[in-house]
């Protein structure tokens, strides 16, 4: 780490000014220097380069506001950034399932269950055809959707509720004959 290359009491004495002036901070790097910290020297020197100190005093900025200050509001949205949202949570998370069963609706609806070709894609081994009906390839929709074992499955489950709904097809997604059979009933 180029840090440590640094003397400790140039580190505590040297302020960013007298640094920055004529590069001295690059005079205080002492020692052996390895390639991680001559690629560290040479992103700090490019960092660095743009950089003009004005007389102007120091203030926070928070990034998560357009204002440039810190809300409740703010920090919570910020808590979220980078996540993933499901479009149809209603439907996954309240409704009477049991938890288990609202995770792996969750899961598939998302492409997320360890199927063959999920397996295939990180390299895993896997078989190459659905072990329910041994004609096509194993992926999350053909094992709920079009699959001719589900397709029977599904069949039975909706004729035992006495719903009168379609099956699901191969050509609509998972959540989209939820939403058409949700709104046959």
């Amino acid at each position: 780490m180029l840090h440590a290359c640094i003397p400790k009491r140039r580190r505590k004495s040297r302020t960013v000014v007298a640094g920055l002036q004529a590069h001295l901070w690059a005079r205080n790097i002492h020692g052996i220097l390895g390639i991680h910290e001559i690629s560290q020297y040479l992103l700090l020197w490019r960092l660095l380069e743009g950089i003009t100190l004005s007389s102007e005093p120091d203030k926070l900025i928070w990034k998560w506001n357009e204002a440039g200050t810190y809300t409740a509001k703010s920090a919570y949205l910020a808590s979220f950034h980078g996540s993933t949202t499901c479009a149809n949570w209603k439907l996954t998370w309240k409704c009477w399932a049991p938890p288990k069963v609202k995770f792996f609706h969750w899961l598939a609806s998302l492409d997320r269950c360890w199927t063959a070709d999920r397996l295939a894609r990180h390299g895993l081994q896997h078989h190459t055809a659905c072990p329910l009906c041994n004609q096509a390839p194993e992926t999350m929709h053909h094992l709920l959707l079009a699959c001719p074992f589900s397709r029977q499955v599904w069949h039975e489950i909706l004729s035992w509720m006495r719903m009168t709904c379609r099956t699901p097809d191969d050509d609509s997604s998972l959540l989209d004959w939820w939403h058409s059979a949700k709104q046959d009933t």
